[in-house]
C-alpha cells in the first residue's frame, strides 16, 4: 500500500496508471535512436545555401534520422490513442516556447532572404516536436530514467570518439576521418571535434548532457545505471577537456556547483561522490592545465577579441530595427553594412557570437523576451521539482536547472544555432517538463516503490 498523508492509494490503480503510460519497447527504441543520432549528424540539407552557411546561418532544410524517428513516434502515439477510444487528457504545450517559435516564423516578413528564416523555423519545429513528445510521453519514473540513460549513452559515445581521436596524437591533427556516413575531425590546432565538425559544438553538447546525467548517477540504486552514467561522466569530462572549449568547462563548473551545493545542503550528496570528485579533479588537473595554458595564458588567436567587436556590430544593427528584428537566419546579412564600415572593416566577420544578441538582431526584442521567458520557465519547472523534496526525482529537476543555467552562461559567447545544439537543448527542456509534471502528480509515491530503483 502507498500512503499519501491520510489517503491510501491502491497499488492496483498505480500499476494500471503506469501500464497505460509506459512507452513500449519499440517506442523506446525509436526514441533512443533519435536522440543518439543528434550528435552523429546523419542528416541531409536540402536547398542548401553554401555562402550563408559559411557565415554561421542555418542554410537548408534538414532531414535526419531523428526526423524519421519523430515521424514514427508520433504516428505510433496517434494510432495508440485512437485505439484506446477514450478522450485524450490535456497536453503540456510550453506556451513561452510556442510564442518564441511564432516570433521566428513572423520574422519571415522582415527578412531580406525569407528562405533562411524558413530554414530556422523548420529546425525549431523539429526541436519543438522533440520537446512536446518528451514532455507528454515520459509519464513514469521508469521512462524518465530511460530518457536520461539515453543521454548518458549518447555522451559516452561522443566521449569515446573524442578520447580515441585525441589518443592518436599529432598524426590526427588537422585531419578528417569517416566511419561510414559519419565524419570525425580534429582541428589544425589540436582541438578534437569528434563527429560534430566543431570542437566548440562538441564541448557545449557534452557539457549540457553531463549536468543532466550527473544527478541520476548520484541517486540511482541500480548498479547498471550507476556504471553506465559513471562511465559517461568520466569520458564526457575528458572529452570536454580535449575539445578545449572554455565555455563548456564554465558550463560544467557552474552547473556542478549548483548541484553540489544544493544536494549537500539537503544531505543528499553521497560521501563517495565527494571522494570521487576529488579523484577526478586530480586526474584531470594535467589536461586542464595544458588547456588553460594554450587557450588562456598563451592567448587564443584573437578569439575573445573577435567576440567583442561582433557584439558591437550587433548592438549597432539592433538600433535600426529593435522591435521586430531583421529576420531569422539573416543576422550575417543584416550586420554586414556595419561590419563593412570604417570601424570594423579590418575585423574578422561572422554571425554574432552571443546567442541573446543574435536572437535580438533576428527577431527583435519580442523574440528575445520570448526566448528568455521560455528558458526561464523551464528553470522554474526544474526548481519546482527540486522543492518537492523527492529523494530520487527532485535531483533530476535540479540537474535540469543546472544544465540550462550553465548553458545560458555559455550562450553569452557563442552562436548555438546548429542542429545538434538546438535539438539537444530542446531535448533537455522536454525532460525538464516531464520531471516537473511527474513531481506534481506523484510527489510521494515515487522513491518508495519499484520505480525508484529502475536499472
Amino acid at each position: 500500500m502507498f500512503i499519501l498523508g491520510a489517503t491510501t492509494v491502491r497499488p492496483i490503480e498505480i500499476a494500471r496508471r503506469r501500464a497505460s503510460t509506459t512507452l513500449s519497447w519499440h517506442e523506446r527504441t525509436a526514441l533512443a535512436i533519435g536522440i543518439f543520432e543528434i550528435p552523429l549528424q546523419l542528416d541531409k540539407y536540402f536547398w542548401f545555401h553554401q555562402t550563408d552557411s559559411e557565415y554561421g546561418a542555418v542554410a537548408g532544410f534538414n532531414i535526419s534520422i531523428t526526423t524519421i524517428c519523430l515521424g514514427y513516434l508520433y504516428a505510433t502515439w496517434l494510432v495508440g490513442a485512437s485505439m484506446q477510444h477514450r478522450k485524450p487528457s490535456g497536453f503540456f504545450i510550453g506556451i513561452p516556447l510556442v510564442v518564441y517559435i511564432l516570433t521566428v516564423a513572423l520574422s519571415i516578413f522582415v527578412a531580406a532572404v525569407p528562405e533562411l528564416a524558413l530554414f530556422d523555423v523548420f529546425l525549431l519545429a523539429q526541436a519543438y516536436a522533440i520537446f512536446f513528445y518528451l514532455a507528454n510521453r515520459l509519464k513514469t519514473y521508469s521512462d524518465l530514467v530511460f530518457g536520461i540513460q539515453t543521454l548518458a549513452v549518447t555522451m559516452l559515445a561522443q566521449g569515446i570518439l573524442i578520447v580515441g581521436l585525441g589518443g592518436l596524437g599529432a598524426s590526427a591533427v588537422g585531419k578528417k576521418f569517416s566511419i561510414g556516413p559519419m565524419g570525425l575531425s580534429v582541428w589544425p590546432d589540436g582541438r578534437v571535434a569528434g563527429s560534430l565538425t566543431s570542437a566548440v559544438v562538441a564541448g557545449s553538447l557534452i557539457a549540457i548532457l553531463w549536468l543532466v546525467v550527473l544527478p541520476l548517477n548520484l541517486t540511482t540504486r541500480g548498479q547498471r545505471t550507476w556504471v553506465l552514467t559513471g562511465l559517461s561522466l568520466v569520458f564526457g569530462l575528458f572529452g570536454i577537456l580535449l575539445t578545449q572549449t572554455r565555455g563548456a568547462l564554465l558550463t560544467v563548473g557552474v552547473g556542478a556547483i549548483i548541484i553540489g551545493v544544493c544536494m549537500f545542503q539537503k544531505r543528499w550528496l553521497p560521501f563517495w561522490a565527494i571522494a570521487l570528485s576529488l579523484f577526478m579533479a586530480i586526474a584531470s588537473a594535467y589536461p586542464l592545465a595544458m588547456m588553460l595554458q594554450k587557450r588562456v595564458v598563451s592567448g587564443d588567436d584573437g578569439s575573445a577579441e573577435s567576440r567583442m567587436h561582433l557584439s558591437l556590430i550587433a548592438l549597432q544593427t539592433i538600433k535600426k530595427q529593435p522591435i521586430f528584428g531583421h529576420g531569422a537566419g539573416n543576422c550575417h546579412l543584416a550586420c554586414l553594412p556595419v561590419a563593412n564600415s570604417g570601424a570594423f572593416r579590418s575585423e574578422w566577420y561572422y554571425t554574432i557570437h552571443c546567442k541573446y544578441l543574435l536572437v535580438w538582431v533576428e527577431t527583435g526584442i519580442i523574440g528575445l523576451v520570448a526566448f528568455l521567458v521560455g528558458l526561464g520557465n523551464s528553470i522554474r519547472q526544474g526548481l519546482v521539482a527540486w522543492r518537492q523534496r523527492h529523494r530520487y526525482l527532485s535531483p533530476l529537476g535540479l540537474g535540469c536547472v543546472a544544465a540550462i543555467v550553465g548553458h545560458m552562461v555559455h550562450m553569452l559567447v557563442d552562436i548555438f544555432n546548429s542542429r545538434s545544439q538546438v535539438q539537444t537543448l530542446w531535448t533537455i527542456l522536454g525532460i525538464t517538463a516531464a520531471v516537473y509534471q511527474l513531481s506534481l502528480t506523484s510527489p510521494s509515491q515515487l522513491g518508495r516503490g519499484g520505480d525508484s530503483h529502475v536499472e
